[in-house]
């Protein structure tokens, strides 16, 4: 498409069809990524990431590290307002971390190196370390450790956001829509431009299509693969591809028989044809996955390759495991995600040549969190992760023994501490094959995650709405600086 002619313009209501209810609203405790992606505009962080993969000022106007990397110490933006009138200060980040650390948030497991946080004075933060952490920088940049008013922040339970983002919390209807207004006193500058932006919950892929074909909505996520080709020659769309998106994986259960036997897991592994899951299930446009490290970062392993289907390996393995006639086991598939509820079915055909039955059951999204990832009710699964663009969001929150995603069971002692070398590494040369070392254990000892695929973001808008939507990171939506015209 053109570039817009004539500078950006403020007004107007963006409609956006998205594809996965908002879940909770409060970011130091939900992982569901459809609440990031409002909760991004909502509220923010002393830094964020930028489309240089650098960390830039955002509530910190600069901060500086100890030589020894263990004293971090923020220098606050002066002048910000809350969405409820309050100024920001030193005191609401102390406050937020301190309800991450003490209430067992998604980033708690990173406040347990911190030994102190102080706020000296109005505008400067200071946060030590036990010891150097590369990763806790990069963690601040996500909503996660977003910061919330100080009395907002001894709430055990928030279920109305406040922040400082360029738009305000307006409402929401569960499964059916969330409304978000823009922020007049917003530190920003001119930002947003837009007034309102109203995203309809439509789950449905088809469906979400059609609407946006019907002139009902501008814009819409998580487009149809099948769909992307004509999108892409249509004068009359703004088709938008970002990768990488998310890792789909196969998650089994390794504390439960069969999964708890590593050759019941190498047998399922084997018995997948990767690419054909790929293909099926996003028709071309994604990757077949190796490893955690996002495709092109410097934390890919050089030579690593996906493990190739051998059905005879496939026989070994259960026969080892001592289950030479396969076996059966229930799979739950979130339901709102059509790409794997393709690829179930995909890997139900191919692994049932080799005798294992997989009885797909599909899942409401919010059952999936409550049975499958926090009650760890189940035996086989598939679900995401974001591609992040820092490493320790791969491998540690779903893989490491302590990582605020881990549900398969799966534990190795040796994989735990190379992880934890890395965190405490800032020199990408000594860094780098500490990860490429953890992808290879992770696909030796079979991991309760069989990596699947990369998924590409695939977006439609209508051609009179402008600017980037996407966050850098491929994570989620920044609606500050988009407009129509």
């Amino acid at each position: 498409m053109d570039e817009p002619s004539g500078d950006p313009v403020h007004g107007g209501e963006l409609q956006w069809g998205g594809s996965v209810p908002v879940q909770s609203l409060d970011p130091h405790f939900e992982t569901a990524a459809a609440t990031a992606r409002v909760l991004e505009n909502i509220t923010q962080g002393l830094v964020r990431v930028n489309w240089e993969y650098e960390l830039e000022p955002l509530l910190a106007e600069s901060w500086e590290s100890s030589a020894d990397n263990t004293e971090l110490t923020f220098d606050i933006r002066q002048g910000v307002s809350f969405h409820d009138g309050s100024e920001l200060t030193a005191d609401d980040v102390l406050a937020s971390f301190t309800r991450i650390e003490e209430g067992g948030g998604v980033a708690s497991d990173y406040m347990q190196l911190v030994d102190s946080m102080e706020a000296p004075d109005e505008y400067t933060f200071e946060m030590e370390l036990s010891e150097p952490f590369a990763p806790m920088l990069s963690r601040m940049a996500t909503s996660d450790m977003h910061i919330f008013p100080e009395d907002l922040a001894e709430e055990d339970t928030i279920t109305e956001p406040i922040g400082t983002g360029p738009f305000q919390f307006e409402s929401r209807e569960l499964d059916s829509e969330f409304v978000m207004t823009r922020f007049d006193d917003y530190w920003g500058d001119e930002l947003p431009y837009l007034d309102t932006v109203v995203k309809t919950e439509i789950g449905d892929d088809d469906n979400r299509l059609n609407t946006f074909n019907a002139g009902e909505v501008d814009f819409i996520n998580d487009v149809p693969p099948r769909h992307a080709a004509n999108l892409e020659d249509d004068p009359d769309v703004d088709f938008i591809n970002r990768f990488p998106k998310s890792l789909v994986y196969l998650g089994v259960n390794c504390n439960e028989e069969p999964f708890d036997d590593i050759d019941a897991r190498l047998a399922l592994d084997y018995a997948i044809d990767k690419q054909e899951v790929m293909e099926g299930a996003l028709y071309g446009q994604g990757q077949v996955a190796a490893s955690p490290a996002a495709p092109g970062s410097e934390w890919e392993h050089p030579d690593l390759q996906p493990r190739e289907q051998d059905l005879d390996k496939a026989q070994e393995h259960l026969e080892a495991a001592g289950y030479p006639d396969g076996f059966e086991v229930s799979f739950q598939i979130p339901e709102q995600y059509n790409d794997q509820v393709t690829a179930a079915e995909v890997i139900e055909s191919q692994v049932s040549e080799v005798g294992i039955d997989l009885n797909i059951q599909l899942i409401t999204w919010s059952n999936w969190l409550s049975d499958v990832y926090t009650d760890r009710d189940f035996e086989a699964t598939t679900s995401s992760y974001l591609a992040l663009w820092f490493p320790d969001a791969g491998f540690h929150r779903p893989f490491h023994s302590e990582g605020a995603f881990f549900f398969t069971g799966w534990q190795d002692d040796e994989y735990d501490e190379l992880i934890d070398e890395a965190r405490q590494s800032y020199d990408m040369a000594e860094r780098a094959p500490l990860y490429h070392d953890a992808a290879e254990i992770l696909q030796e000892r079979r991991s309760g995650h069989i990596l699947l695929y990369w998924t590409p973001t695939l977006m439609a808008r209508t051609t009179n709405y402008h600017g980037e939507v996407m966050s850098p990171d491929g994570s989620t939506f920044r609606f500050e600086d988009t407009w129509f015209q």
